[in-house]
């Protein structure tokens, strides 16, 4: 339904670059997982498509997750959310746009626009 690197940018978004040591997400223990790049490398040659472009979609990935975010702080701040755990995503939605732009600012990927005159 959706755009299948969007999905795998979703997952390597904030999976680590290397899992050789110790490495608990919080979530489960990625200990002797494939990094990043071996991931990103795997889906490529099993899906056929590139990924040149995951920066890209990473970029996007952290965006949408932090308006979504940003979504439920502001209902907390308002008092009509469900939860006080929401007031909790303030920081999170500031760190997911600081390394969305960290992303932007580092990424070789480039898009390159040409113009037809007439």
């Amino acid at each position: 339904m959706g755009d299948p690197k969007l999905d795998l940018a979703w997952v390597v978004q904030q999976w680590p670059d290397a899992t050789g040591e110790a490495v608990n997400m919080g979530y489960g223990d990625l200990t002797g997982m494939p990094g990043r790049a071996e991931l990103v490398q795997y889906y490529s040659a099993e899906s056929g498509r590139q990924v040149d472009d995951i920066d890209y979609y990473v970029i996007l990935a952290k965006w949408k997750l932090a308006i979504v975010l940003e979504q439920g702080y502001t209902r907390a701040l308002q008092g009509t959310g469900q939860n006080d755990k929401l007031l909790a995503f303030g920081p999170l939605v500031l760190d997911l746009m600081a390394s969305a732009a960290e992303v932007a600012e580092s990424t070789d990927y480039a898009v390159t626009v040409t113009r037809e005159t007439a």
